[in-house]
């Protein structure tokens, strides 16, 4: 999974941010059953995802504080 970048994530608007946040959180649900099955090759992908997540839950919240 390609990490996303500052310049990409403040370009978003408050939609797009809550989509990808919902899309991530899927992302990560179907790797973690895809881990307890057996099914799981890339370790990374959790990591990378949970980061990325991160970064637009920082976003977010960046943008709740500059609004206050």
């Amino acid at each position: 999974m390609k990490a996303l970048k500052t310049e990409e994530l403040r370009a978003l608007t408050v939609e797009e941010l809550l989509a990808r946040e919902k899309e991530l959180r899927e992302s990560l649900f179907k790797i973690r059953m895809r881990l307890a099955t057996g099914q799981m090759s890339k370790m990374a992908d959790i990591t990378a995802t949970k980061r990325n997540l991160a970064r637009i839950l920082t976003e977010q919240n960046r943008r709740h504080e500059a609004a206050q």
